[in-house]
């Protein structure tokens, strides 16, 4: 036996094929990458909160003895007034703090102007004022308090804060009353390490007279980041070549005796090295800080002043000294969620560097996360591309939270910060966009499908009815024009209020059963069917059992498929087939139905098979013309014909004639 012709395969449609899904989730995967290279706002504070979300999971207590803070807290402004204090209680504070053993105190204030309660002050303002000028003595410049704090400083290492102001001023210009830095401090940049940006800028120091009794000063700035939550600091700042330390890390040079610095490049990382330390800066030099949860206690300054404190308590340690109380504004956001004060950021700088623990962003972070996102786009189009909704839903829930603990699990573990960010906003972004593509593609494949079934069952009734109109030479085109003819009645009546329940559904199986309302003279016999002249009353009751027949045939059909409520469309081709004969009267065939009692299928099939006999030339008869059909029809409105659809059939009977013209059997 010879083999069976293979069929061409049909060409796949695009939208059909895997080539959909597969390209637009490569597309989706390179715009996430694209965008993030541009990094705009919206992208950068979502990056920023995921990253507090991971810190906060790390947050661990204070790992170091150091430092400890000495707040001028609410209970201190209530037993010696509102701050500023003068100083001369300041240098008592100091002194009391060096008598205890401290290694380096720490200032976290500034002092820029001459002390207003100082006696001499006092007298100035006076004097100014000419307030009994004659009896004041000139004082000069003198300012006791600010004197007899000096003094305190200078019993002991200290560090005075300041603040930089940045400016216009051209780089290379002297700033005035430029800082002093830690004595002895020596920062040597090797080979690799990147060449940061100068900071030209102007600080606001203390008085000359406190800054020359300290033993140096460090900056208190902490830029904050684009949300306003502060996550680094800065340790270094180069103003017109000079580097300058920070408050806190001033406050550990002057506590050791190593004062050199090494700025180098390591791992694609920017590194500080000190004291034998390896600090990680970002790609700012900045250090992130890995907030303490809780964050460090301060000691009452008021217990100080009043010798509460054990003997020991501050020998040998560095001490951080500020005002923290609520309303003095030394406030910070972070990413704990909870505002700490200037003082406890330093302190947890300091805790930082001396316990070791970093916060980590490596060089190699922002291409490791690029990749991943790449990765992770083409896995999830390819998984997507082959599995159900379902699966796909699990796939990307999975693959989002995996994401998320396999960087929690890097913070928490190791201190280094990959950001899930990129590679779960392609899982989403590729699980809804690739989701709602796989159902529109499974939409229109079955759309297509059902619209093929549909062709073939059109194909079905035209056949079937041909084998009909076969057998009858003269009906022509009767079964594609009456098709037409159903629809447009059925379109005109959804209009009015009583049919307004037609849909349009209901309108496609109306038409769609039409060229079956004579299926049941394929039982008429052919000399009945086919005879020229008028039939005998015997014959004519013959033939009018072929709306049984076909009646019959369909009911058969319909008990057969096992869901005889689902077959609407049956259903109405066998109630056309039965009734189209019937009359509005009640005296038409077979059942002498009346009104509304005649289905609605076959009131609107005896209208327009009359119309078609009518309008059609027969071996017996003429054609009517148009007008004489449509006089003929309305004269039988409410006796043949129901009233309802008389006037759906003259309110559209252009359109009759023009189908009845289009489709018009040949002229033999």
């Amino acid at each position: 036996m010879a083999d069976s012709p293979t069929l061409p395969a049909a060409p796949d449609r695009w939208m059909e094929g895997k080539w959909a899904i597969l390209l637009t989730g490569l597309a989706l995967t390179a715009l996430v990458t694209l965008i993030s290279l541009f990094q705009p706002n919206f992208l950068h504070k979502a990056d920023l909160f995921v990253y507090d979300q991971l810190l906060a999971s790390r947050a661990v207590p204070a790992q170091s003895a150091d430092p400890v803070l000495v707040a001028i807290d609410e209970a201190s402004l209530a037993a010696y007034g509102q701050w500023p204090w003068p100083r001369y209680r300041l240098a008592m504070l100091v002194e009391r703090l060096h008598a205890q053993g401290a290694r380096v105190i720490a200032l976290d204030f500034l002092m820029p102007e001459p002390d207003r309660t100082s006696p001499e002050v006092i007298l100035r303002e006076r004097l100014r004022d000419q307030v009994d000028a004659p009896t004041l003595p000139a004082t000069g410049n003198a300012d006791s308090n600010s004197q007899r704090l000096a003094a305190a400083l200078a019993k002991g290492p200290s560090i005075l804060g300041y603040f930089l102001h940045f400016t216009d001023r051209p780089t290379g210009d002297q700033p005035p009353n430029p800082p002093t830095p830690p004595d002895g401090l020596v920062v040597t940049r090797l080979a690799g390490y990147p060449e940061l940006p100068a900071m030209p800028s102007g600080p606001l120091r203390s008085l000359p007279q406190l800054t020359g009794a300290a033993r140096g000063e460090g900056f208190t700035n902490a830029p904050e980041d684009l949300d306003g939550t502060l996550r680094r600091v800065p340790l270094l700042l180069t103003v017109d070549g000079k580097d300058y330390p920070s408050l806190a890390f001033a406050a550990l040079l002057a506590a050791s005796p190593d004062r050199h610095i090494q700025l180098a490049r390591e791992d694609s990382e920017n590194i500080l090295r000190w004291a034998g330390r390896n600090i990680p800066l970002d790609a700012s030099g900045h250090l992130l800080l890995d907030y303490r949860r809780p964050p460090p206690a301060a000691i009452s300054a008021l217990a100080v002043l009043q010798d509460q404190l054990p003997a020991d308590r501050l020998r040998n340690r560095i001490v951080l000294l500020g005002a923290q109380a609520t309303g003095l504004g030394d406030l910070h956001r972070t990413p704990l969620g909870k505002p700490l004060s200037g003082l406890a950021i330093h302190a947890t700088l300091i805790d930082n560097i001396l316990a070791d623990t970093f916060v980590r962003r490596p060089g190699w972070a922002r291409g490791a996360e690029l990749a991943l996102t790449l990765l992770t786009g083409l896995l999830a189009t390819v998984l997507l591309s082959r599995t159900g909704f379902l699966v796909s839903s699990l796939l990307v829930t999975g693959g989002t939270l995996a994401c998320y603990a396999a960087s929690q699990a890097l913070m928490t573990s190791r201190g280094i910060h990959l950001s899930p960010l990129l590679p779960m906003l392609t899982l989403v972004l590729s699980g809804s966009v690739l989701s709602l593509l796989k159902y529109g593609i499974t939409a229109r494949k079955l759309r297509l499908r059902t619209r093929d079934l549909l062709d073939a069952q059109d194909d079905i009734i035209i056949s079937m009815s041909v084998l009909a109109e076969a057998r009858d030479k003269e009906t022509g085109g009767h079964i594609r024009r009456t098709r037409r003819y159903v629809e447009i009645l059925a379109n005109q009546l959804a209009r009015t209020p009583r049919y307004a329940h037609l849909s349009r559904f209901d309108i496609e199986l109306l038409a769609k059963s039409a060229p079956l309302h004579d299926i049941g003279k394929i039982g008429i016999p052919d000399a009945i069917l086919q005879k020229p002249g008028k039939l005998t009353d015997a014959e004519y009751a013959i033939m009018q059992s072929h709306t049984l027949i076909g009646a019959a045939a369909l009911s058969r059909i319909v008990s057969d498929s096992g869901h005889p409520e689902k077959q609407t469309f049956l259903d109405y081709a066998r109630q056309m087939t039965e009734s189209h004969h019937e009359h509005w009267n009640g005296q038409g065939y077979p059942h002498h139905l009346q009104g509304d009692a005649i289905p609605l299928a076959g009131r609107l099939m005896a209208l327009a098979d009359v119309y078609d006999a009518l309008i059609s030339r027969r071996v017996y008869k003429k054609p009517y013309t148009h007008a004489e059909v449509c006089q003929f029809i309305t004269e039988k409105s409410g006796s043949q014909f129901d009233p309802d659809i008389v006037a759906a059939f003259m309110a559209r009977n252009d359109e009759f004639w023009r189908v009845a013209e289009a489709f018009a059997d040949p002229v033999e």
